[in-house]
Parts: structure tokens; sequence; C-alpha cells
């Protein structure tokens, strides 16, 4: 049904066809297969094959599968028997590959399935004129259903009746307050977050009763439409997917165009005569220049990542997101539930003679209450005015709290509000005394027109009576005409109550306070007694004695300051994005470093901006209030117009669009609601906020982590190409043909092999020394910088000129050997073991920013213990008689090995000489403008 909310319950009746009475049994079971059950399908379930065939899209992995069918073709053309080998080394490769990204996101996705609830809830509706309990899922619109405190909504409801209702809401539109609802008919335009007469499906009941009458289910709930938007929205390619993709289609046009220059070079030279044989041999080239582990070492990082945050309570869904959490520049944060702990919290007690202060937050009893003046804890005898505000607080209130244990959340029921008054009294040392001394006779609960509460009590030593109020502070000063201080009761004059109102106001505007006033009146035995007859509040909530006020927040958690401060100390933004009060936003802000250079901007602000003016705006300011899910969406695709890497945190429906449509989507995993799970590309499973900071830092070092080891196999793969090329051409030149200065199963047991332990020892390399003091990295920065490719080209040169050395020094430097019947098997192994050491010492500089040999470098075990395995590796490879033959290798003589050290001074030198050179530049360039402590907010 649209636009219930405009709609008069008689109009409500007509148009969905029922009554007071309800829906008839057939008539329900009809319209179940008209609407569908009342179900809400968050997402696609979990698909195994799906997620395992998903591993082969990527480029490199494509790349890396044609090459094992071109080594596979070289093979059946020329007949070599070790062509099963080869292509066997790749296949292997390819399905370790496949196989470690499955298990990572199946085991996540699992995960993410057990988080979710099980059960079904029930609720109370009238069929056929009687009062029945169905599951939820079998409501249909039309169906009468009553409401009592703690109900979870299963639907969209338009209210019939409302018995002082009020309906936590902060799941769905923000408001981290109870609001309360009524009957009247609203306007058509009126926004979700202000019909006051619905009560949509995923919000609670914290209060009142009523009855009301089913107009939305499933997807066209208000939160289905919520969840159905979700789809429209697509997800972009992660940061490192797009560098890959482009890195892959890099290697991809430059093999080809390698190939095909070889070729040309080789025709040109020797001639068509040996077409076939120079075909197989610049394809076999091309095939070397393919780093056949790096597809594996970036899923191993990715995945050895995933499993060290989750350590941390950080669920990963999805390897790549792993490192998009390091290039990320903006976090945009709900404030409700991830900022703050949606739990009110009394933290100012006002008295006419004293300000307290209330430490602690939540629904523990950890706190005190200290008197501002002398900042220490009160004494156990409390002052009058004091002791008889949480009297007040205490007996006239409907809450209840069940004790968990010390220093445990309580167990709680109740509204917010009330439940925050209890635990300041649980923090107080009178509460044994309040539950000693009195009894409650009758309550005239809160209600929205009389906007107070009230209690008659009995003192259960004297007999006597007394009334009780708590409610609105103006409206309360309004009935009173005393006021306490010092323990003697005063006249209230209109100057003392102007003063009363002066300072709560400040409170209000300065901390964004939610106020409320404490007032009381001593009665005889006989006023109790006809008050008690009566029981009407207009005769019991008169002639007041003013006692104080409180000022309660949902105050932040102890964790959000710390962790806002370290993500502007690490060059980020923090943006706060509620559905909450503008005042509020900004307490909450200001408490946490929340405040931006320009002046927040609301919800209704932001409606009148265009995108353009949105865009401009977005460059400075740091708090959004009283947003909707569709705000948030402008607001996140004005920050990636700027190409800002979002991180958007979240638990509620309204957060799931953003939550998708931003770089990273982090949902709650306890107070997260499971389309916001569904969205999200990360779970805190504790709700910590400040576990994204630490997994933005580990994502940092992953970043870095990657640029190593594909620098590192990429430099390898450069020297084996330019190092078989220009021998390639030495051998045309001084020998006029083609030999092979290293076979093609040598180059793969290389690249598959002895590289890849180094290069997973550099995935989990310890991070750089301060990696959060520097600012976010360009998005657009490729992976591979000019300086990274000049390093790479001259590293591959250096390789070259070793190994010519090598080659000429071990045929004695002789060129009139005949190439083509020649033994070159020593050759060929001694340029094989060369390019192993050579790559070897490129991994130890690569590894950290300092000297080869410095003891940072020597202490990383877990490189130094890489290196060392690919080195036996390699020995194995060269001294047992099963290996020689497959690798078809020779064993080496110890002047063989000398001269191969000799030849890696160079590599050393250059080495060195890299990392002084442009590692400074390189700091500098991070690290720039990032000396300055972070600006505290005013």
């Amino acid at each position: 049904m649209k636009e219930a909310h405009a709609k008069s319950i008689e109009q409500t009746y007509k148009e969905l066809d029922t009554d007071e009475k309800g829906l008839s049994s057939s008539e329900a079971e009809r319209r179940i297969e008209k609407y569908g059950k009342n179900e809400l399908e968050t997402g696609e379930k979990i698909n195994p094959l799906k997620i395992f065939f998903s591993q082969f899209k990527d480029l490199l992995v494509l790349i890396l599968i044609v090459a094992g069918l071109i080594t596979a073709v070289i093979g059946f053309i020329e007949q070599e028997s070790n062509v099963l080998i080869e292509v066997s080394a790749i296949t292997v490769v390819v399905v370790l590959n496949a196989g470690l990204g499955f298990y990572q996101e199946y085991s996540a996705e699992k995960a993410i399935e057990a988080l979710r609830s099980l059960s079904k809830s029930e609720i109370i509706v009238i069929r056929n004129n009687e009062k029945i309990r169905i599951k939820s899922e079998f409501l249909v619109p039309g169906d009468i259903v009553l409401l009592e405190a703690g109900n979870l909504i299963p639907a969209d409801i338009r209210l019939i009746k409302s018995f002082e209702i009020n309906v936590n809401e902060a799941i769905l539109t923000g408001e981290s307050l109870p609001v309360r609802k009524e009957t009247e008919v609203l306007t058509s335009e009126t926004p979700v977050a202000d019909r006051k007469n619905m009560i949509h499906k995923g919000t609670t009941i914290s209060s009142g009763s009523g009855r009301g009458i089913v107009t939305s289910t499933g997807l066209e709930t208000e939160l289905g439409k919520i969840a159905t938007s979700l789809s429209e929205i697509k997800r972009e390619d992660t940061p490192i997917q797009k560098k890959l993709k482009l890195l892959a289609k890099q290697l991809t046009i430059f093999i080809v165009i390698l190939a095909a220059i070889i070729f040309i070079i080789q025709i040109i030279i020797i001639g068509p005569e040996e077409f076939t044989e120079l075909f197989i041999f610049a394809i076999g080239l091309a095939v070397a220049a393919v780093p056949e582990g790096l597809p594996a070492v970036m899923t191993l990082s990715l995945a050895i990542g995933v499993t060290r945050m989750a350590r941390q309570k950080a669920l990963i869904r999805k390897l790549p997101a792993v490192e998009v959490l390091g290039s990320s520049t903006v976090i945009s944060t709900d404030k409700t539930g991830t900022l703050t702990k949606n739990e009110m919290t009394v933290t100012l007690v006002w008295t006419l003679n004293y300000q307290y202060n209330v430490s602690g937050t939540g629904y523990t009893n950890v706190g005190n209450i200290v008197k501002a003046s002398t900042g220490k804890e009160i004494e156990p005898d409390y002052s009058p005015e004091l002791e008889s505000l949480i009297e007040i607080g205490t007996l006239a209130n409907e809450a209840s709290i069940e004790y968990q244990g010390e220093g445990k959340p309580f167990k709680t029921f109740g509204d917010p509000t009330e439940i925050a008054l209890l635990i300041l009294t649980e923090k107080s040392t009178v509460i044994d005394m309040i539950k000693n001394k009195w009894d409650v006779e009758y309550l005239f609960p809160f209600d929205s027109s009389r906007k107070r509460m009230s209690v008659i009590v009995k003192n259960q030593e004297s007999d006597n009576y007394q009334i009780m109020v708590k409610g609105a502070l103006d409206i309360l000063l309004d009935l009173c005409n005393y006021y306490l201080e010092n323990g003697k009761k005063n006249v209230l004059t209109p100057e003392k109550k102007q003063k009363i109102i002066e300072v709560s106001e400040r409170f209000s505007a300065s901390f964004a306070y939610r106020i409320l006033g404490f007032a009381m009146r001593d009665i005889t035995n006989d006023k109790a007694k006809e008050l008690l007859r009566e029981k009407n509040s207009k005769l019991v909530e008169n002639d007041l004695t003013f006692v104080g006020f409180v000022g309660m927040i949902d105050p932040p958690r102890e964790t959000s300051r710390p962790a806002v401060m370290k993500a502007k100390e690490a060059g980020m933004r923090v943006i706060m994005i509620t559905g909450d009060h503008m005042e509020t936003a900004k307490a909450i802000g200001r408490d946490i470093g929340i405040c931006g250079a320009s002046q927040p901007i609301s919800g209704s602000m932001l409606e009148k901006m265009s995108d353009k003016e949105l865009e401009e705006a977005i460059k400075e300011v740091e708090i959004f209030a009283r947003v909707d899910p569709s705000h948030k969406l402008r607001i996140i695709n004005a920050l990636k117009k700027h190409d800002e890497i979002v991180i958007m945190t979240g638990d509620g429906v309204n957060d799931a669009p953003a939550l998708k449509r931003a770089d990273i989507g982090v949902a709650m995993g306890i107070t997260g609601t499971d389309v916001a799970k569904e969205a999200s590309d990360m779970i805190l499973v504790d709700d910590n906020f400040a576990n994204i900071i630490e997994a933005v830092s580990e994502g940092r070092k992953i970043y870095d982590n990657i640029k190593k080891f594909i620098t590192y196999l990429l430099s390898a793969n450069a020297g084996e190409v330019i190092t078989v090329l220009a021998l390639v051409i030495l051998g045309i030149v001084l020998f006029n043909h083609i030999f092979l200065p290293i076979l093609a199963i040598q180059l793969l047991y290389i690249n598959l092999v002895t590289d890849t332990f180094p290069a997973l020892a550099l995935g989990v390399n310890p991070p750089e020394k301060g990696i959060m003091k520097r600012r976010p990295r360009d998005p657009n920065e490729p992976l591979l910088t000019r300086n990274l490719m000049v390093f790479i080209l001259s590293f591959g040169i250096l390789n070259a000129i070793a190994a010519i050395f090598l080659f000429l020094w071990s045929i004695d430097f002789n060129p009139n050997i005949d190439i083509f019947t020649a033994d070159l098997t020593r050759q060929r192994t001694i340029i094989f073991a060369a390019l192993v050491v050579y790559q070897s010492i490129q991994c130890l500089g690569i590894s950290q920013k300092v000297t080869i040999l410095s003891k940072k470098t020597l202490q990383n075990k877990t490189l130094i213990g890489a290196i060392f395995l690919g080195i036996l590796l390699l020995l194995f490879s060269i001294y047992t008689p099963f290996m020689q033959t497959i690798i078809r290798t020779y064993p080496l003589e110890l002047l063989d090995w000398l001269m191969i050290l000799i030849s890696s001074i160079p590599v050393i030198a250059f080495q060195e000489i890299y990392e002084k050179i442009s590692v400074k530049a390189e700091d500098e360039r991070l690290s720039n403008g990032m000396d300055k402590i972070p600006e505290e907010c005013d």
C-alpha cells in the first residue's frame, strides 16, 4: 500500500479490504499467494562453484594458462619429453592459486552465514475475529497486528491504536532516541524518519502497546526497498584489481611485441629456412617473460593478511579488500552504534547548590559521581538534592535492568532514557536505601501531551507519602512553585526559573545533552489517599518543588577518539554521516575530533544542493546530520568524484546502499543487520571501530609488500629475458647461430620454485617504520612507477652483462667454439645458478629501505629462511642425479661458484646505490606535510 501514512484509518481499512475483526484464514492464504511470503532475501546463497571459478577471471591467471598451453604446443612440436613436467608445474600453480582464493572467500561467506539469526520471529494477529500467534513470514497486507513492548517489527504497519508506543528506529533512520508514535494522518510528503503513525520493519518497540494494520510486507517495506536498491548498485573493481588488470595488459602487450620483434630479427639475420625453429624459440622466450609465480604469491599474501585480521576480529569477505583498506583516503562513518555505544548515559547532574559529573559510559555500573567544583568523588552522605534526584529517577521509571556481574553490561529492558537513570542509581551509594525506603503506590506513565511521568510513593519507615515527577524541564518548571537548595525549600521566582533554563540551554547547546528535569512534593496521608482514589495526574502534578536536572547523551566509544586521531595522523579524513540531530552530531564530533573546516551540513541543506555544489562542499565538510540513505549515497558519490578511496562503516539497514557503493563497506558484527553485512566487504565481529585503523595499517603494509614482490618477480623475469636475449644476440654475432643459454624448464624452475619462497617472504614482510605517519598514496599511482620500471630494466641489463661475462669465461673466451655441436649443459647451469643468486641478492635489497647487510635486514628470519630454502632447492636441482635429468643441470665446481659470486658484486653495488637515491625521495614524497599534529576541534 502506497502512502499509508497519509491515509486515515478508515481509508486504510477500505483500501486493504479488511476491518478490526481481521482477515479470514482463507483470505490470508489467498494473499500469501498474491503477495508472497513476508521474507527479505539479503543476498545470493553461497555457491561454492561460482566462488571457485571466479578465481580464474584474473588476467594474470589467464596469461599463466596460455603460457601452459603454449608450452604444451612447443613440447608437442619438438616432441620434448620434459613438456609434461613443465605443463604440470604451471597447472599446479594455477590450481593452488584458485584453491587458496576459494578457501578464504568461502570461509568468509560461511562465517557471515553463521552470524545471521537462524530463528524466525512470531507475532500476534487477529484473524477470524480471534487472536492467534503466527510466524512473521506468513503476515500479509491487511492483517491486524497486536503490538507490545519488545516486539521486533516484522512488516510496515499503520498504527490504529497507540498507547504510549515508543519505537527504536536507529537501525532504519539513525535516530538514537526512541520515537513516540501517534495515529494522526500525515501529509504525503512526510519523510520516513518523521512518519509518526507508521512502524517499519526491522525496528523495535521499546515501550507502550497498541495495534496496527499491515500495509507492506517483504521487499515492499521500507527496509525491503533499501535491500532491493542494493542490486542496482554495481561494485567497482578495487584499486589493486584495477592496477593488476593494467599490469596484466601491459605484460600481455610486452610479451606479444617481444615475441614478434625477436622472430622478425631472427628471420632477417638467419633467414626463413629455419622458420619453425625460430618461431618456437620466439614463443619460448615470451613464455619466459611470464611471472608464473605472481598470482599465487599475490593470493597467498592477501590470504595471510586476511587470517591475521581475523585474529583482530575483522572478517574480510573478499581478498582484494585487504589491500584497499591500506589505500583508503576517507572513512565515512555512521554515528549511532558505530562511533557511539547506542546506550544513553547520564553524564551530568545539576542541582541549585552543586554540579556533578558522572563518569563511565554505557550500561555498566563502572563509574562515579564527582563534584565538578572539587573533582573528587562525593562523600557517602549525599546532599538532599542529589539523593532526592536519584530517588525520583529510580522510582518514576518503568524500565528494568538485570545485574550480569561486576563490570559487565546489565541486561536491560525498556526506554533507553529510563535505563540511563537506573544505571546512574547503580553508580551511587544510595541504591540499597532507595529499594528499602520506598514503595510505589501508583504510577502515571509518560505521554507525549504531558511530557512527564509521575509516581506516588510511600515511605516504608514513616508511612509518609511523596509525589515524584520527571519530565521536560520547561514544562516541569511551570508546575513548580519552589526549589530545593542546601536541603531547604525556597520560593521559585521568575528570575530563578530563568537562570535554571539558561543553564540547561547552555549545557544543551555545548554538549547536545538531552535535559530531563526532576521535582517532588511531600503530601499528607489523607491527601495521598484522595489522589490515589482520584488517579488524576492534573491533581498530582502541581505545586511541586524543583530538585534539579540531568544531562544525558549517547556517549562515544572509548576507542573512537584515539582511532580518529590515528586516522588523521595517517593523512586520512574522517567524515561522520548520521540520521541524528545536528547538535548531537556536532557534540559527538567535538568529543572525538571530527569537526572539519566548514560548518556541518544537514539533510535538508543537502537536499537543496546540486551535485556540483556537494562535490565542492565535500572537500572540507566532516559532519552530515539528519540524512537519509539516498543522501549517504550522494555523499559517497561526491567523494569518489575526487578520486577518494572511501571506507564506509555502519550497522543499520539505512547504511547498506552506501556500504555497497563505497570502496570498502564495513558492517558491525553484533549490532549490524543482515542487509548491512551482505552489502559489506568487511565485518567487525566485535563492533570495535578502532580495529578499522589497525586494518588500514595492515592494508598499507600489504600494499607495500605487494609492490616489493611484484618488483622482485618482474625484475627477476626482466633479468631472465634480457639475459637470454643478450646471449642469443651474442651467439648470432659471434657464432652465427641461435642457441638457448638457458632452457625453458630451468626458467620455469626459477619462476615457480626458487623465486616463490622469497616472494612469499616479501609478502609477509614487517611494516616499514612510520607506515601510519605518512599520507595515503595517490589512488591513481600505478603499481609500476617510472622509478620502478627504470630499476627493473637496469637490473635486467646488469644481469645480462654479468651473464655474458660468465658465459664467455665458461668457454674460455673462445669465439671459435662450435656452439651448434658443443654440450652447453655446464654453461647453462652456470647461468641458471647465477640468475638465482642475483635474484636472492635483489630480494634482500628490496625487503627493507636499508642496506642489504644491515641488522634490520638480517633479523628478518622469514626472509633469510626463504632465501636459504631457495638456495637449497637450487643445489638440489644441480647435485641430485634425479633432478639433473629433469632440469638438465651439471654439478658445478667450486671455481664456478666463486666466479658467480664475483659477478654478483656489481648487482650488490647497484642495489645499494638505488636504495640511497630512490628511497629517500620516495619517503619525502609520502611523508610530505605529515609532520603536523592533527588539529583539535574548537
